[in-house]
Protein backbone atom coordinates (compact mmCIF):
# COMPACT_ATOMS: atom_id res chain seq x y z
CA UNK A 1 0.00 0.00 0.00
CA UNK A 2 1.35 3.34 -1.16
CA UNK A 3 0.95 5.32 2.19
CA UNK A 4 1.36 8.52 0.36
CA UNK A 5 -1.40 8.12 -1.84
CA UNK A 6 -3.75 6.83 1.03
CA UNK A 7 -2.87 10.64 2.63
CA UNK A 8 -3.80 12.56 0.09
CA UNK A 9 -6.79 10.78 -1.40
CA UNK A 10 -7.94 10.64 2.33
CA UNK A 11 -6.70 13.46 4.42
CA UNK A 12 -9.19 16.21 2.35
CA UNK A 13 -12.29 14.35 2.48
CA UNK A 14 -11.73 13.81 6.37
CA UNK A 15 -10.49 16.79 7.10
CA UNK A 16 -14.17 18.49 5.64
CA UNK A 17 -16.06 15.47 7.35
CA UNK A 18 -14.30 16.64 10.74
CA UNK A 19 -15.30 20.54 10.20
CA UNK A 20 -18.72 19.32 9.02
CA UNK A 21 -19.27 17.51 12.40
CA UNK A 22 -17.74 19.55 14.70
CA UNK A 23 -19.54 22.97 13.24
CA UNK A 24 -22.42 20.83 14.22
CA UNK A 25 -24.47 22.37 17.64
CA UNK A 26 -25.36 20.43 20.79
CA UNK A 27 -28.68 19.06 20.63
CA UNK A 28 -31.09 16.63 21.94
CA UNK A 29 -30.25 14.07 19.06
CA UNK A 30 -27.58 12.11 21.65
CA UNK A 31 -28.06 8.83 20.52
CA UNK A 32 -24.63 6.86 19.56
CA UNK A 33 -25.06 6.01 16.21
CA UNK A 34 -27.30 8.74 14.90
CA UNK A 35 -26.41 11.94 17.40
CA UNK A 36 -24.25 13.40 19.88
CA UNK A 37 -22.31 10.72 20.91
CA UNK A 38 -21.37 9.38 17.75
CA UNK A 39 -20.04 12.99 16.92
CA UNK A 40 -18.17 12.70 20.00
CA UNK A 41 -16.48 9.91 18.87
CA UNK A 42 -15.23 10.84 15.71
CA UNK A 43 -13.99 14.40 17.09
CA UNK A 44 -12.46 12.26 20.03
CA UNK A 45 -10.65 9.94 17.23
CA UNK A 46 -9.32 12.87 15.45
CA UNK A 47 -8.18 15.38 17.67
CA UNK A 48 -6.39 12.43 19.43
CA UNK A 49 -4.46 11.01 15.95
CA UNK A 50 -3.57 14.70 14.61
CA UNK A 51 -2.52 15.68 18.62
CA UNK A 52 -5.24 18.37 19.17
CA UNK A 53 -5.38 19.50 22.63
CA UNK A 54 -8.79 21.18 22.06
CA UNK A 55 -11.25 19.07 22.61
CA UNK A 56 -13.73 21.36 20.62
CA UNK A 57 -17.70 20.19 21.76
CA UNK A 58 -16.76 16.72 22.68
CA UNK A 59 -17.19 17.10 26.51
CA UNK A 60 -20.45 19.17 25.95
CA UNK A 61 -21.62 16.71 23.58
CA UNK A 62 -20.83 13.83 26.29
CA UNK A 63 -22.26 15.80 29.45
CA UNK A 64 -25.58 16.95 27.18
CA UNK A 65 -26.14 12.99 26.80
CA UNK A 66 -25.46 11.67 30.00
CA UNK A 67 -28.29 14.34 31.51
CA UNK A 68 -31.10 13.53 29.01
CA UNK A 69 -30.58 9.48 30.70
CA UNK A 70 -30.77 11.18 34.05
CA UNK A 71 -33.80 13.39 33.09
CA UNK A 72 -35.28 10.26 31.83
CA UNK A 73 -35.46 11.21 28.37
CA UNK A 74 -33.92 8.28 26.68
CA UNK A 75 -35.31 4.84 26.13
CA UNK A 76 -32.76 1.90 26.81
CA UNK A 77 -31.27 0.18 23.27
CA UNK A 78 -27.79 0.38 21.92
CA UNK A 79 -28.48 2.26 18.78
CA UNK A 80 -30.71 4.89 19.98
CA UNK A 81 -31.01 5.09 23.90
CA UNK A 82 -28.91 4.56 27.15
CA UNK A 83 -27.02 1.44 26.51
CA UNK A 84 -24.87 3.20 23.70
CA UNK A 85 -24.70 6.48 25.12
CA UNK A 86 -23.19 5.07 28.22
CA UNK A 87 -20.81 2.68 25.88
CA UNK A 88 -19.83 5.24 24.08
CA UNK A 89 -18.73 7.51 27.46
CA UNK A 90 -17.00 4.50 29.00
CA UNK A 91 -15.26 3.63 25.53
CA UNK A 92 -13.75 6.96 25.09
CA UNK A 93 -12.90 7.15 29.00
CA UNK A 94 -11.44 3.43 28.84
CA UNK A 95 -8.93 4.36 25.64
CA UNK A 96 -7.56 7.26 27.05
CA UNK A 97 -9.41 9.65 24.08
CA UNK A 98 -11.29 12.01 27.05
CA UNK A 99 -9.88 12.38 30.07
CA UNK A 100 -10.85 14.09 33.40
CA UNK A 101 -8.82 13.14 36.82
CA UNK A 102 -11.50 13.75 38.63
CA UNK A 103 -13.92 11.54 37.62
CA UNK A 104 -14.33 7.78 37.89
CA UNK A 105 -16.67 7.23 34.69
CA UNK A 106 -17.81 3.74 36.24
CA UNK A 107 -18.98 5.51 39.20
CA UNK A 108 -21.15 8.30 37.09
CA UNK A 109 -22.83 4.99 35.19
CA UNK A 110 -23.29 2.37 37.62
CA UNK A 111 -26.35 3.01 38.58
CA UNK A 112 -27.55 2.08 35.39
CA UNK A 113 -26.62 -1.35 35.68
CA UNK A 114 -29.66 -2.90 37.26
CA UNK A 115 -32.34 -1.23 35.33
CA UNK A 116 -30.36 -2.27 31.77
CA UNK A 117 -30.29 -5.96 32.87
CA UNK A 118 -33.74 -5.71 33.80
CA UNK A 119 -34.76 -4.45 30.51
CA UNK A 120 -32.32 -6.54 28.25
CA UNK A 121 -33.51 -9.58 30.28
CA UNK A 122 -37.65 -8.76 29.37
CA UNK A 123 -36.92 -8.44 25.74
CA UNK A 124 -34.76 -11.07 25.48
CA UNK A 125 -37.75 -13.11 27.21
CA UNK A 126 -39.90 -11.83 24.52
CA UNK A 127 -37.51 -13.29 21.82
CA UNK A 128 -36.13 -9.66 21.05
CA UNK A 129 -32.41 -10.31 20.69
CA UNK A 130 -31.73 -7.47 18.07
CA UNK A 131 -28.25 -5.94 19.81
CA UNK A 132 -28.72 -2.53 18.30
CA UNK A 133 -32.72 -2.42 19.29
CA UNK A 134 -33.51 -5.39 21.46
CA UNK A 135 -31.91 -6.63 24.27
CA UNK A 136 -28.07 -7.89 23.60
CA UNK A 137 -27.04 -4.55 23.20
CA UNK A 138 -26.94 -3.68 26.56
CA UNK A 139 -23.98 -6.89 26.69
CA UNK A 140 -21.68 -4.78 24.92
CA UNK A 141 -22.50 -1.91 27.83
CA UNK A 142 -21.30 -4.79 30.43
CA UNK A 143 -18.47 -5.56 28.25
CA UNK A 144 -16.84 -1.69 28.58
CA UNK A 145 -17.39 -1.73 32.43
CA UNK A 146 -15.17 -2.16 34.74
CA UNK A 147 -15.82 -6.19 35.85
CA UNK A 148 -17.39 -6.79 38.63
CA UNK A 149 -19.40 -9.97 40.42
CA UNK A 150 -22.43 -8.17 39.63
CA UNK A 151 -22.10 -7.53 36.54
CA UNK A 152 -20.57 -11.07 35.92
CA UNK A 153 -24.27 -12.23 36.92
CA UNK A 154 -26.12 -9.88 34.70
CA UNK A 155 -24.16 -11.25 31.74
CA UNK A 156 -24.55 -14.86 33.08
CA UNK A 157 -28.02 -14.46 33.31
CA UNK A 158 -28.42 -12.72 29.84
CA UNK A 159 -26.79 -15.65 28.00
CA UNK A 160 -29.15 -18.28 29.37
CA UNK A 161 -31.82 -16.13 28.72
CA UNK A 162 -30.71 -15.98 24.91
CA UNK A 163 -30.27 -19.83 25.56
CA UNK A 164 -33.70 -20.39 26.46
CA UNK A 165 -35.23 -18.19 22.95
CA UNK A 166 -32.83 -20.28 20.77
CA UNK A 167 -34.48 -22.71 18.08
CA UNK A 168 -32.58 -26.17 18.34
CA UNK A 169 -32.57 -27.67 15.11
CA UNK A 170 -32.08 -31.95 14.72
CA UNK A 171 -28.60 -31.78 13.36
CA UNK A 172 -27.31 -29.54 16.08
CA UNK A 173 -27.51 -25.80 14.69
CA UNK A 174 -29.02 -23.10 16.39
CA UNK A 175 -30.83 -19.74 15.75
CA UNK A 176 -33.14 -17.57 16.45
CA UNK A 177 -36.04 -16.38 15.04
CA UNK A 178 -36.31 -13.05 13.22
CA UNK A 179 -39.33 -10.95 14.18
CA UNK A 180 -38.48 -8.39 11.71
CA UNK A 181 -39.33 -5.56 13.68
CA UNK A 182 -42.53 -6.46 14.87
CA UNK A 183 -43.70 -7.43 11.25
CA UNK A 184 -43.83 -11.03 11.70
CA UNK A 185 -45.89 -12.71 14.57
CA UNK A 186 -45.45 -16.10 16.50
CA UNK A 187 -48.06 -17.61 14.20
CA UNK A 188 -46.34 -16.50 10.99
CA UNK A 189 -43.93 -18.80 9.19
CA UNK A 190 -40.47 -18.85 10.84
CA UNK A 191 -37.80 -16.79 9.37
CA UNK A 192 -34.01 -16.50 10.91
CA UNK A 193 -31.91 -13.25 9.80
CA UNK A 194 -28.47 -14.53 9.00
CA UNK A 195 -26.93 -10.97 9.23
CA UNK A 196 -24.28 -8.83 11.54
CA UNK A 197 -26.77 -6.11 12.24
CA UNK A 198 -29.55 -8.11 13.44
CA UNK A 199 -29.05 -11.67 12.74
CA UNK A 200 -27.17 -14.84 14.10
CA UNK A 201 -23.77 -13.68 13.18
CA UNK A 202 -24.36 -10.65 15.71
CA UNK A 203 -24.78 -13.55 18.31
CA UNK A 204 -21.97 -15.18 17.48
CA UNK A 205 -19.51 -11.85 17.18
CA UNK A 206 -21.01 -10.66 20.90
CA UNK A 207 -21.15 -14.22 22.21
CA UNK A 208 -17.33 -14.66 21.28
CA UNK A 209 -16.39 -11.38 22.88
CA UNK A 210 -18.15 -12.55 26.31
CA UNK A 211 -16.35 -16.08 26.05
CA UNK A 212 -12.94 -13.89 26.01
CA UNK A 213 -14.11 -11.58 28.92
CA UNK A 214 -14.80 -14.98 31.21
CA UNK A 215 -18.43 -15.28 31.00
CA UNK A 216 -20.38 -18.11 30.59
CA UNK A 217 -18.25 -19.63 28.78
CA UNK A 218 -19.24 -23.15 28.64
CA UNK A 219 -23.11 -21.61 27.28
CA UNK A 220 -21.18 -19.26 25.10
CA UNK A 221 -19.13 -22.16 23.19
CA UNK A 222 -22.05 -23.96 22.74
CA UNK A 223 -24.32 -21.66 21.25
CA UNK A 224 -21.49 -20.39 18.96
CA UNK A 225 -21.06 -23.60 17.84
CA UNK A 226 -24.39 -24.45 16.66
CA UNK A 227 -24.81 -21.21 15.42
CA UNK A 228 -22.15 -21.25 13.07
CA UNK A 229 -22.48 -25.11 12.28
CA UNK A 230 -26.25 -23.55 11.27
CA UNK A 231 -24.82 -20.48 9.59
CA UNK A 232 -22.57 -22.88 7.01
CA UNK A 233 -25.01 -25.44 6.90
CA UNK A 234 -27.56 -23.05 5.39
CA UNK A 235 -25.05 -21.06 2.75
CA UNK A 236 -26.16 -20.89 -0.85
CA UNK A 237 -25.12 -23.49 -3.40
CA UNK A 238 -24.47 -21.21 -5.95
CA UNK A 239 -24.43 -17.54 -7.07
CA UNK A 240 -21.90 -14.37 -6.18
CA UNK A 241 -22.74 -14.33 -2.39
CA UNK A 242 -21.66 -17.59 -0.04
CA UNK A 243 -24.18 -16.63 2.46
CA UNK A 244 -28.05 -15.40 2.42
CA UNK A 245 -29.48 -12.40 4.43
CA UNK A 246 -32.41 -14.96 5.55
CA UNK A 247 -33.61 -18.18 5.85
CA UNK A 248 -37.03 -19.36 5.61
CA UNK A 249 -39.49 -22.54 5.71
CA UNK A 250 -38.87 -23.09 1.76
CA UNK A 251 -35.10 -22.94 1.42
CA UNK A 252 -33.99 -21.28 -1.49
CA UNK A 253 -30.36 -19.17 -2.73
CA UNK A 254 -30.60 -15.61 -2.35
CA UNK A 255 -28.21 -12.85 -3.26
CA UNK A 256 -26.99 -10.74 -0.34
CA UNK A 257 -25.70 -7.52 -0.31
CA UNK A 258 -21.74 -6.42 -0.03
CA UNK A 259 -21.65 -4.48 3.51
CA UNK A 260 -21.79 -4.93 7.12
CA UNK A 261 -24.99 -5.14 7.82
CA UNK A 262 -25.61 -8.00 5.47
CA UNK A 263 -24.00 -10.41 3.47
CA UNK A 264 -20.63 -11.92 3.29
CA UNK A 265 -18.19 -9.34 4.52
CA UNK A 266 -20.32 -9.21 8.26
CA UNK A 267 -21.13 -12.96 8.23
CA UNK A 268 -17.16 -13.66 7.82
CA UNK A 269 -16.12 -12.06 10.73
CA UNK A 270 -18.60 -13.19 12.85
CA UNK A 271 -16.94 -16.66 11.92
CA UNK A 272 -13.26 -15.39 12.29
CA UNK A 273 -14.13 -13.54 15.82
CA UNK A 274 -15.36 -16.89 16.59
CA UNK A 275 -12.33 -18.59 15.47
CA UNK A 276 -9.55 -16.24 16.61
CA UNK A 277 -11.50 -16.36 20.37
CA UNK A 278 -12.05 -20.52 20.81
CA UNK A 279 -9.24 -21.02 18.60
CA UNK A 280 -10.75 -22.97 15.89
CA UNK A 281 -8.79 -22.42 12.79
CA UNK A 282 -11.75 -24.02 10.61
CA UNK A 283 -14.07 -20.93 10.99
CA UNK A 284 -11.16 -18.16 10.37
CA UNK A 285 -10.20 -20.66 7.70
CA UNK A 286 -14.21 -19.76 6.21
CA UNK A 287 -13.83 -16.30 6.64
CA UNK A 288 -11.20 -15.92 4.64
CA UNK A 289 -12.61 -17.88 1.98
CA UNK A 290 -16.06 -15.90 2.39
CA UNK A 291 -13.66 -12.90 1.76
CA UNK A 292 -11.77 -13.65 -0.75
CA UNK A 293 -14.80 -14.41 -2.93
CA UNK A 294 -16.48 -11.06 -2.21
CA UNK A 295 -12.83 -8.88 -3.17
CA UNK A 296 -13.75 -9.99 -6.56
CA UNK A 297 -17.69 -8.44 -6.84
CA UNK A 298 -17.14 -4.74 -8.42
CA UNK A 299 -19.81 -4.27 -9.93
CA UNK A 300 -23.17 -2.43 -8.91
CA UNK A 301 -25.56 -5.19 -9.42
CA UNK A 302 -23.31 -7.52 -7.60
CA UNK A 303 -22.84 -5.55 -4.24
CA UNK A 304 -26.15 -3.14 -4.23
CA UNK A 305 -23.41 -0.29 -2.96
CA UNK A 306 -25.42 3.00 -3.74
CA UNK A 307 -23.28 5.44 -1.26
CA UNK A 308 -19.93 5.77 1.05
CA UNK A 309 -21.49 4.74 4.17
CA UNK A 310 -20.47 2.54 6.86
CA UNK A 311 -23.46 0.45 7.47
CA UNK A 312 -23.52 -0.49 3.74
CA UNK A 313 -21.58 1.58 1.52
CA UNK A 314 -18.35 2.11 -0.32
CA UNK A 315 -16.51 2.86 3.43
CA UNK A 316 -17.89 -0.19 5.12
CA UNK A 317 -16.20 -1.97 2.48
CA UNK A 318 -13.18 -0.74 2.46
CA UNK A 319 -12.61 -1.06 6.15
CA UNK A 320 -13.50 -4.69 6.13
CA UNK A 321 -11.36 -5.73 3.76
CA UNK A 322 -8.62 -3.74 4.90
CA UNK A 323 -9.63 -5.40 8.53
CA UNK A 324 -9.06 -8.67 6.81
CA UNK A 325 -5.97 -7.83 4.96
CA UNK A 326 -4.30 -6.94 8.40
CA UNK A 327 -5.63 -10.39 9.61
CA UNK A 328 -4.32 -12.49 6.35
CA UNK A 329 -2.00 -9.97 4.05
CA UNK A 330 -3.01 -11.09 0.74
CA UNK A 331 -2.94 -8.72 -2.40
CA UNK A 332 -6.61 -9.68 -2.86
CA UNK A 333 -8.03 -8.10 0.04
CA UNK A 334 -5.75 -5.25 0.00
CA UNK A 335 -6.33 -4.47 -3.44
CA UNK A 336 -9.89 -4.86 -2.85
CA UNK A 337 -9.59 -2.41 0.06
CA UNK A 338 -7.90 0.00 -2.32
CA UNK A 339 -10.68 -0.38 -4.87
CA UNK A 340 -13.44 0.98 -2.57
CA UNK A 341 -11.23 3.57 -1.40
CA UNK A 342 -10.99 4.92 -4.62
CA UNK A 343 -14.69 5.09 -5.01
CA UNK A 344 -14.89 7.61 -2.13
CA UNK A 345 -14.56 10.70 -4.05
CA UNK A 346 -16.93 10.07 -6.21
CA UNK A 347 -19.78 10.38 -3.80
CA UNK A 348 -18.44 12.81 -2.41
CA UNK A 349 -20.01 16.58 -2.86
CA UNK A 350 -18.27 19.24 -4.48
CA UNK A 351 -16.13 21.12 -1.72
CA UNK A 352 -18.30 24.27 -1.57
CA UNK A 353 -21.07 22.64 -0.35
CA UNK A 354 -21.38 21.95 3.39
CA UNK A 355 -22.87 18.14 3.27
CA UNK A 356 -19.54 15.73 2.29
CA UNK A 357 -21.58 13.00 1.47
CA UNK A 358 -24.85 12.33 0.96
CA UNK A 359 -26.72 8.63 1.65
CA UNK A 360 -28.86 7.23 -0.19
CA UNK A 361 -32.35 6.36 0.99
CA UNK A 362 -35.68 5.08 -0.09
CA UNK A 363 -34.84 5.63 -3.46
CA UNK A 364 -33.00 9.23 -3.21
CA UNK A 365 -30.00 10.98 -1.70
CA UNK A 366 -30.28 13.00 1.78
CA UNK A 367 -27.75 14.24 4.61
CA UNK A 368 -26.74 12.08 7.12
CA UNK A 369 -23.91 12.70 9.43
CA UNK A 370 -24.71 9.80 11.58
CA UNK A 371 -22.09 7.04 13.18
CA UNK A 372 -23.52 4.20 11.59
CA UNK A 373 -24.66 5.10 7.88
CA UNK A 374 -23.33 8.78 7.41
CA UNK A 375 -20.57 11.21 7.46
CA UNK A 376 -19.09 10.37 10.85
CA UNK A 377 -18.87 6.46 10.34
CA UNK A 378 -17.52 7.28 6.93
CA UNK A 379 -14.62 9.55 9.03
CA UNK A 380 -13.84 6.75 11.27
CA UNK A 381 -12.87 4.87 8.35
CA UNK A 382 -11.17 7.06 6.53
CA UNK A 383 -9.06 7.90 10.12
CA UNK A 384 -8.08 4.34 10.57
CA UNK A 385 -6.85 4.28 6.68
CA UNK A 386 -4.46 7.14 8.03
CA UNK A 387 -3.56 4.75 10.63
CA UNK A 388 -6.02 5.68 13.20
CA UNK A 389 -6.80 3.73 16.12
CA UNK A 390 -9.60 0.97 15.07
CA UNK A 391 -11.04 0.58 19.14
CA UNK A 392 -14.27 2.18 18.23
CA UNK A 393 -15.03 -0.96 15.62
CA UNK A 394 -16.34 -2.50 18.91
CA UNK A 395 -19.90 -1.16 18.25
CA UNK A 396 -19.96 -2.59 14.99
CA UNK A 397 -19.26 -5.95 16.75
CA UNK A 398 -15.83 -6.28 14.57
CA UNK A 399 -13.27 -6.87 17.24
Amino acid sequence: MNTTSVSTTTQPLLDRIYSHIVSQPVDDQTSLLGGQIGFAILEAYYQHFHGITTESRTWERIAHSLATIQQGELTYPFASGIAGVAWGFLHLFNHGLVQDDDLDPNEIVEDLDEPLFEVAKNELSAGNYDYLHGGLGVCLYFLERRPSEAIARFVDALVEQLSGCAVRFTDGGISWRFDNFGQHTPTDPPVYNVGLSHGTASIVALLSLLYERGYARARCASLIQGSLQWMWANRNQSGLSIFPNTIQAVRSDQHSRLGWCYGDLGIANAFWLAGEKLAVPEWQMIAIRTVQQAAGRREPDDTLITDASLCHGAAGAAYLFRRFSARQPQPLLDEAARFWLDKLPHYASPDDRPDVFLTYHKGQYEPNLSLLDGEAGIGMALLSELGGQTYWDRFLLLS
